[in-house]
């Protein structure tokens, strides 16, 4: 049976005259075996007979049996609405799209689990955060919808994580932007059928698809890939802005413009068309007066007939510049009176149906000034209805708006509530289609209030990163006749926004500066904009800048004094700022910051927020040296994210990173490594850097080095499929270097740790060379090279303001240990008084168990300054490196194969004979009656062995705690017995 649109199509083909030029070439490239011209761009003004052209070259396509589809700017939002289009047409022509057809039911499937998986959860949740991500994921995710609830600052991160609690991550990204994947698989099912047979592709009213430009360019420049090649027919008012983005898309596109008919063409269509609505021939007086009216234009043309042949109009004075204007002079004044509600009605909207008509005019029976409304040359049929051709109704609404203002208003307002009443049972893209309409016409009766809908709907898409939806919303918007300069400016804000959002940094910024440097924008806009301005200068990379820093933290601290109210989205300035002082390495400013975003994400009730920043703040103070602060919020995280649920991404974040590892837990910071790596692996990330780098410093100092290795070969493999800046590798670098010490590798981990102070300094990355210098100390020290270490430890400790605390007490106890081996004892007590201030207060034990064996190794220097002896002070050194860990209570005691800047206590003593091996025994003995004390209780210890608890048992538990490569390991008393 043939479709309405054929059947259309076939009564425009009974008058549709001239242009016979372009449908030659039409006709013969359609037949013609190759492409000389696989695309053809048709521009013209409005009403000039594009969209008719484009369906004569359908109903020749159906003639010839060559498979045609159509989508038109005006019906079509965004990529998935031209793909589905386009599918439906070809599919009617036999054409089928397997693989792109599983995935949109796929696709379906997904947001139907995810609306399930929503109404099933909201159920379990009575209040809090988790249960706004529910409520936004079922109203935001099917499309835009009513949006309701408000996120706060981590809303993207938080409604993905809930999804990944049930689906996977192609999934997750086939449902946040389904316009990737299925214009790959619509593009490879074409290619396929284009092999065998000419396809034709065709998008109308292509002005009406600003946001879609680059992926109607990405579609076009693919379609010419393959060896056959469909022929792409694009129709709009001006050429498609492609020169910069594909410099040679003209060579092969045939571009006509179609220009206004000629009188003679003119007198022909006339006569055609009145043939058709009466028969026989038309006044030549009337048809004269026609041409002089329409001046070229055939939408004018055919509509002045119809005028004249069912309503008797004979006037057709041209009075205005505009000659739509004018038709709509003479169409308000020849048609019926009443008429006028349903057409004013029709030109309020942008398509309508019975319903649509009854609501916006009020009127109880509309049957049959619908029927007259569709029989009008300027009519055309959408997908959802009918509409007036578009610069009919621009000029209408216009009119209306200027003679009446009130009654426009009044009549967009009914628009509205009608589709917000639609709103309210719909789903799925009717809804996001229905809250288009909706936001149109708030728009058209306040701009203002209308602009404050479209910025609170933007945003919500932006803070979930739904960029397909956000795009698709753009889209809309473009085409609105926005009258405020503030609109306008909104909406630019916006087209940045997807910038942004798809890694097109510099153009993004340049608009956040040219908004937010405007005194005369609205303070909100600014501030936003200088917002997003601070976030992508808040990046290392540009902090390290000359003059990055004070940038940066200008724009942002602008973007704070601009409002004063609460704003989700502001809270990221707090973040931003953090970040830019944690570049820079001051910590009480970056902790500062970090506490604000905390207590502000706290304030509104944003748990995922809350529970972000408190793994942030875990990972700060761990860089500090603060390690009791860092398990505090870490628990803090981890318990929040019992109450959040199954948040994967979140669970990462803080299961993650090195704060176990710093306090000697090595077992435990592995255990959450491979927890980060497989989770992280799971959600289909590609940076892995962090869980790799972490893998091989942990498995290194857990003495297997080749495993470590071969996580650092692949943190490299994968800096490098990233193409990152060498600023970045320099962490797995200084990890893998820092491993290769241990390992005793020392000419390589030199020269990797030239490297690494080379880039820092060139950079001027500071927060780094603390713990570069010091491990270059270490390196220098264990090789005896006891001047140079010193030199490298002095340094470290230049970069104290950086508050590196655990490595400035390093540094200290280093130069403690440096200053014994180079006889110069009289600088130690200052250095000793400074290390054991610092490594008492932070509970550094690995630290402490040095000082005690240097304190014991400089006894007969110093004397009994403490009431100690020797033997105490080693037996305090093997306390604190029990506390820290059983490798560094080996190392302490025994030594290490491939070398450690300590002087162990065994060698040492065997070294002083007779009074030595007496100090061994006297050790072992109180190792099998003592227990974990050291005199002074510390009752909130990080050390996970009990104080108090026989030293045996404490020994134990440290040695099942870290069973490193599996190898049998030698106890306290096995060790000292074994060189009695």
């Amino acid at each position: 049976m043939p479709s309405q649109a054929f059947n259309h199509d076939k009564e425009l083909a009974e008058f549709f005259t001239d242009v016979e030029h372009l449908r030659d070439w039409f006709n013969n490239a359609v037949a013609a075996p190759e492409l000389a011209r696989r695309i053809l761009v048709i521009h013209g003004v409005g009403g000039v007979g594009k969209s008719s052209l484009l369906r004569m070259f359908r109903l020749h396509c159906k003639s010839v049996n060559v498979p045609v589809a159509l989508a038109s700017g005006d019906d079509s939002k965004s990529a998935l609405d031209v793909l589905t289009h386009w599918t439906d047409d070809l599919k009617a022509d036999g054409i089928a799209f397997p693989a792109f057809g599983k995935t949109f039911e796929h696709y379906r499937a997904i947001q139907a689990k995810v609306e399930n998986e929503s109404a099933k959860t909201a159920e379990k949740l009575a209040k809090g955060a988790t249960k706004t991500i529910i409520e936004t994921a079922a109203s935001t995710i099917p499309g835009v919808g009513p949006l309701i609830g408000k996120l706060g600052g981590m809303g993207a991160e938080a409604l993905v994580d809930w999804m990944r609690g049930f689906l996977t991550k192609p999934d997750i990204d086939l449902l946040l932007d389904p316009a990737k994947k299925l214009t790959d698989d619509f593009l490879d099912d074409l290619g396929k059928i284009a092999e065998k047979k000419r396809i034709v592709l065709m998008l109308d009213t292509f002005e009406q698809m600003t946001a879609l430009d680059d992926w109607a360019r990405d579609v076009a420049q693919r379609l010419g890939q393959g060896q056959a090649q469909p022929l792409l027919v694009i129709a709009g008012r001006a050429l498609p802005n492609w020169n910069r983005a594909w410099s040679g898309w003209m060579a092969t596109a045939q571009v006509e413009e179609l220009k206004p008919m000629t009188e003679d063409v003119m007198r022909e269509l006339i006569q055609r068309y009145y043939a058709t609505m009466r028969g026989g021939e038309p006044n030549p007086t009337q048809v004269d007066a026609i041409i002089r009216f329409a001046r070229g234009l055939p939408m004018v043309v055919t509509s002045a007939v119809q005028l004249w042949v069912k309503y008797g109009v004979e006037d057709f004075q041209s009075v205005k510049a505009e000659i739509v204007a004018n038709l709509v002079d003479r169409l308000m004044e020849g048609v019926p009176k009443e008429l006028i509600p349903a057409l004013e009605a029709a030109a309020i909207v942008r398509w309508f149906d019975q319903p649509i008509l009854r609501a916006v005019t009020g009127l109880a029976d509309v049957r049959d000034v619908y029927n007259e409304l569709r029989r009008f040359p300027f009519v055309r049929t959408r997908v959802e209805g009918l509409a007036l051709h578009d610069a009919v109704r621009e000029i209408m609404d216009e009119n209306l708006r200027a003679q009446d203002s009130e009654r426009h208003c009044e009549l967009h307002e009914r628009a509205a509530a009608y589709f917000e009443k639609r709103l309210e049972k719909a789903t799925g893209e009717e809804a996001e289609r229905l809250g288009l309409e909706r936001l149109y016409h708030r728009v058209r009766a306040d701009e203002e209030a209308g602009i404050k809908l479209f910025q609170e709907m933007a945003e919500e898409l932006t803070r979930y990163r739904l960029v397909n939806r956000l795009r698709a919303l753009l889209n809309d918007v473009n085409t609105y006749p926005l009258e405020r300069e503030n609109s306008r400016l909104w909406r630019e804000y916006y087209d940045a926004r997807v910038a942004h959002l798809e890694f097109r940094w510099e153009e993004a910024q340049q608009i956040y500066q040219e908004i937010g440097a405007n005194d005369y924008n609205e303070k909100k806009l600014r501030s936003y904009a200088l917002c997003d301005l601070g976030e992508l200068w808040s990046q290392r990379k540009f902090v390290v800048e000359p003059g990055g820093a004070k940038q940066a933290i200008q724009t942002i601290e602008k973007s704070l004094s601009l409002t004063t109210a609460f704003d989700s989205k502001l809270v990221l300035n707090y973040f931003n700022l953090g970040s830019v002082y944690q570049t820079l390495g001051e910590h009480d400013e970056c902790k500062r910051y970090f506490e604000l975003a905390l207590d502000a994400f706290r304030q509104s009730g944003d748990e995922y927020g809350t529970a972000f920043m408190w793994g942030h703040l875990a990972e700060r103070h761990r860089v500090w040296g603060n390690w009791r602060e860092g398990r505090t919020c870490r628990t803090n995280g981890l318990e929040m994210l019992t109450k959040l649920g199954n948040r994967p991404s979140l669970r990462s974040h803080l299961v993650g990173g090195l704060l176990p590892f710093s306090m000697g837990h090595y077992a435990e910071s592995e255990r959450g490594a491979l927890e980060k790596l497989t989770i992280e692996q799971n959600l289909g990330y590609l940076d892995l850097l962090g869980p790799l780098r972490d893998l091989g410093l942990i498995l290194g100092f857990e003495d297997r080095y080749q495993e470590a290795q071969g996580y650092f070969a692949k943190c490299l493999d994968n800096a490098k499929s990233l193409k990152l800046d060498r600023l970045e590798d320099t962490t797995a670098l200084r990890f893998e270097a820092t491993m290769l010490i241990r390992k005793g590798d020392f000419f390589v981990a030199e020269s990797y740790l030239a490297r690494i102070l080379e880039i820092l300094e060139q950079t001027k990355y500071t927060l780094s060379l603390p713990e570069v210098l010091f491990w270059w100390g270490i390196l220098c020290e264990t090789r005896k090279q006891f001047d140079k270490s010193s030199d490298y430890f002095k340094r470290s400790l230049d970069y104290k303001w950086t508050n590196r605390r655990y490595f400035e007490c390093a540094a200290l106890t280093g130069l403690v240990r440096v200053k014994h081996a180079q006889g110069e004892h009289h600088a130690i007590p200052p250095l000793l008084a400074e290390a054991e201030q610092l490594a008492q207060q932070y509970e550094y034990n690995d630290h402490l168990a040095s000082l005690r064996v240097t304190q014991a190794q400089t006894f007969q220097v110093f004397g009994n300054l403490e009431g100690l002896t020797a033997l105490d002070y080693f037996k305090q050194a093997m306390i604190y490196a029990l506390r820290y860990n059983r490798f560094l209570l080996d190392e302490v005691l025994s030594g290490r194969p491939q070398g450690t800047p300590l002087r162990p206590i065994i060698p040492y003593c065997l070294e002083r004979g007779e009074e030595g091996r007496k100090m061994l025994i006297a050790l072992r003995d109180w190792w099998k009656t003592g227990v974990n004390d050291i005199g002074t209780p510390r009752p909130d210890t990080i050390s996970p062995i009990q104080e108090g608890i026989a030293l045996l048992e404490a020994e134990r538990i440290a040695r099942e705690r870290e069973p490193g490569d599996g190898s049998l390991q030698k106890s306290v008393v096995e060790q000292i017995e074994a060189v009695l």
